[in-house]
């Protein structure tokens, strides 16, 4: 059925191409330039009347070599009017429309030569062999489109199926949304109830948890202003409330060479360059500093609370740095009986709250709750997760079904195979319906030359060019961009890629898809026609 239809319209083909070297050789008498279709229209026995209607001259002024016409109908035979259009008969092979401002230029355009009539010889008639060229080239060109639209059938018989396939699948995605839908709602109201009482039931947790943490910062701050009191009072040896220069200079823990004397610029240092310092001041900024080289003398320093002094006082280590020499204070010297054991039992207290502090574990109610509340967050972002990976497949489908693939859908198959083509210096890769990219063959990371775009071929013919857009940006220029030419072939495949214009591409491009020899066979009958 197929072939009878294909077989019929190659014969109305040849047929017309026939009529056309019959019609070209039949001898009709009419001015020289005009062709056989326009013959009535120059009859040498009434005036001849522009074809514009402009003017209605005597027949004789036809080719006379001066143009009467606006529109140079009156001299299709001479080079008179720079619009004027000079027909080529070229018997044996297709007629041909020139300017007649070409007439008697020196140029052979026409195979028959009749452009250059005041010189024949100059001109040798060449339309027999063109003729024959163009036959056996259209004759290769039918067999190739018949060839081919048997694959494209197949192709649009798949793409019809894939189509189809979509369609079915979109229908039961929309469906399978509505349940996945349903159970998130109810894993999420699950979730909400189970959370509110996993939420009631860790708030006792919390509540006695800040209860403690208030107790335990009531007690640390009670313990330093113990601490602070104990050792302000220590200096302080006329207990006049203030500590001077003099006072602390009693305390060897400032002798660093242990000469029995301490050096007042590093005292005035703790002082904050100040005479003296009430309690207040000594314990927000003279302690901080001071406590470290206590515990240090004593040789309690523990590098842990060293970082939670530093923590709590905010001290920047280059502030400690700039302290003259105390990495050298000799931790093998005595202090006073009262600050060793002070300074120990600090140091036992502090000891005893990090080994006796462990995590409190909830009773099997609590835990009960959290871990169903657990569970039931874990099924909420699975059955979240299914709405999402639903509606993602939903989307894709969609652009896939809205996408333009054809007539009769003969590129749907095609649509994400990826071709390649190699020159000297790039590997171009064609990626249908989804874009074009180019990567060097030194290495580097491949270039975006455009995303699909659109069908862009000329009216009537629309789905030979496809075009790719909003590529990678050129240096100081646009983005790139690609046009693919499409054409007849009996593989899917690439022949060629040029950069006719700065970050503008194009791509030869044939396949089986292209090969519609019903169309083929009237774009040529159209052509022969004109």
């Amino acid at each position: 059925m197929i072939y009878s239809a294909w077989r019929k319209q190659l014969q109305t083909f040849v047929l017309v191409v026939l009529t056309c070297v019959i019609s070209a050789q039949t001898d009709v008498p009419r001015p020289r330039g005009v062709s056989l279709s326009k013959a009535s229209l120059y009859s040498p026995t009434k005036d001849f009347t522009c074809f514009d209607g402009s003017s209605t001259i005597p027949f004789s002024y036809v080719n006379d070599d001066y143009c009467d016409c606006f529109d140079g109908s009156d001299e299709p035979g001479t080079s008179a009017c720079l619009n004027g259009i000079f027909h080529c008969t070229n018997a044996g092979h297709r007629p041909q429309n020139i300017p007649s401002s070409q007439v008697n230029d020196g140029v052979c355009d026409c195979c028959d030569g009749t452009d250059e009539y005041a010189n024949p010889e100059a001109c040798p008639n060449t339309c027999e062999e063109l003729g024959k060229e163009a036959r056996a080239k259209a004759q290769h060109l039918a067999d190739l489109h018949k060839a081919g639209n048997f694959i494209r059938l197949e192709l649009i018989e798949k793409g019809n199926k894939k189509r189809q396939e979509m369609a079915e699948q979109l229908s039961q995605l929309e469906k399978d949304k509505e349940e996945a839908q349903k159970i998130k709602e109810e894993k999420e109201a699950l979730k909400s109830e189970l959370e509110a009482k996993e939420n009631e039931a860790l708030q006792v947790y919390r509540d006695a948890e800040e209860k403690e943490r208030l107790k335990k910062e009531e007690e640390e701050r009670q313990q330093l202003e113990k601490e602070v009191s104990e050792q302000f009072s220590r200096f302080d040896s006329n207990n006049d409330g203030l500590l001077t220069v003099d006072e602390i200079k009693v305390g060897n823990v400032f002798d660093k060479n242990k000469d029995g004397e301490v050096d007042e610029e590093e005292l005035k240092y703790f002082m904050g360059d100040k005479e003296s310092l009430n309690m207040e001041e000594f314990k927000s900024d003279a302690w901080p500093l001071l406590k470290p080289l206590l515990m240090m003398e004593q040789g309690m320093f523990k590098p842990a609370e060293a970082e939670e002094v530093a923590e709590e006082t905010e001290v920047d280590e280059e502030e400690t740095e700039d302290i003259p020499n105390i990495a050298e204070i000799d931790s093998t010297g005595t202090e006073d009986d009262n600050i060793d054991s002070d300074m120990s039992q600090d140091n036992d207290d502090e000891d005893h709250d990090i080994h006796t502090e462990t995590p409190k574990g909830y009773d099997d109610e609590t835990q009960k709750l959290i871990d169903e509340a657990s569970e039931a967050r874990r099924q909420f972002v699975d059955a979240e997760r299914t709405v999402r990976e639903i509606e993602s497949n939903i989307r894709n489908i969609q652009q896939n079904l809205e996408k333009d693939y054809g007539l009769n859908q003969e590129y749907a198959t095609l649509d994400g195979q990826c071709l390649e083509y190699e020159d000297k210096e790039y590997v171009y890769k064609l990626c249908l319906f989804q874009k074009v990219t180019q990567k060097s063959k030194n290495g580097g990371m491949e270039v975006g030359l455009g995303d699909w775009g659109e069908w862009a071929g000329e009216e009537g013919n629309k789905y030979s060019v496809m075009k790719y857009t909003n590529g990678v940006a050129c240096w100081n220029g646009p983005n790139r961009m690609t046009l693919v030419n499409v054409n007849c072939g009996l593989e899917t495949k690439l022949t060629s890629v040029t950069e006719p214009y700065r970050c503008e591409y194009k791509i030869e491009f044939i396949t089986p898809a292209a090969c519609d020899d019903s169309t083929f066979i009237q774009q040529q009958t159209e052509h022969d026609e004109l």
